[in-house]
């Protein structure tokens, strides 16, 4: 994927290795990925698809589900990777149920009680705690072999407090940070939507998606640096 990086306005660019630099650095140190725009789930599906990575280097993904089942997870997953590999962990948000911390359960079972935010902080235990378990059993990650996808916020924002969410959402960052590795959150709502401006500084990077003349495309903002790429197809 090639892009050019707008800085402020659309004659100001970026070349296309600067892009590839900024991408790399962030695989490198660990990272987290906000992934906005209002589109149907098969495009969501393929996004998650690409960013947990290719099949042919070693990978461990790490699947946290709250609102997608896990009967149908492998569609989340690359071509050659399946739920029954041994590289491949799943965990589900069990509103009121307490059943997070059981973790790599494949049965899906979510509560319908009201969430408190107890029911989060133990969902963000369970997956810091995969991650720990994961990361003892491999010696420690490589850069980017760990990936972990929560599938979506758009379950668990309007379930809980802003505060609550957004400290679900910064202190996973940070463990997924320390282990080196890239995890991304779906909010399939609109990029300017108010849910989007108060998370997005708490992520690395923010992917915008949106369908054009049924076509999926996508541009990348880097909230740092205040630039973005221009659109690109999927």
């Amino acid at each position: 994927m090639v892009c050019a990086i707008s800085m402020g306005s659309d004659r100001d660019t970026v070349d296309p290795p600067t892009f590839r630099k900024r991408l790399a650095s962030l695989k490198r140190d660990g990272c987290t990925v906000l992934v906005t725009g209002k589109v149907r789930e098969r495009v969501s599906e393929h996004v998650t698809r690409k960013l947990m990575g290719r099949t042919d280097r070693s990978r461990t993904r790490l699947l946290a589900l709250t609102d997608y089942p896990s009967a149908d997870v492998d569609n989340l997953l690359p071509d050659d990777a399946s739920v029954d590999d041994g590289n491949v962990h799943l965990l589900d948000y069990d509103c009121g149920t307490r059943s997070a911390t059981a973790a790599a359960s494949t049965e899906s079972s979510h509560g319908t009680g009201d969430c408190g935010r107890q029911d989060l902080d133990e969902f963000r235990t369970g997956i810091c705690d995969a991650i720990t378990r994961l990361k003892r059993a491999e010696n420690g990650f490589e850069p980017a072999q760990l990936r972990v996808s929560v599938f979506t916020l758009s379950y668990l924002v309007p379930q809980h407090d802003s505060e609550t969410v957004e400290q679900f959402v910064s202190a996973l960052g940070d463990h997924v940070r320390g282990a080196r590795g890239m995890a991304h959150f779906h909010l399939p709502v609109a990029d300017d939507a108010e849910a989007v401006r108060r998370l997005a500084p708490l992520f690395d990077v923010r992917i915008e998606l949106r369908e054009t003349n049924g076509l999926p495309e996508q541009r990348w903002h880097f909230p740092d640096r205040d630039v973005s790429t221009s659109w690109v197809g999927l």
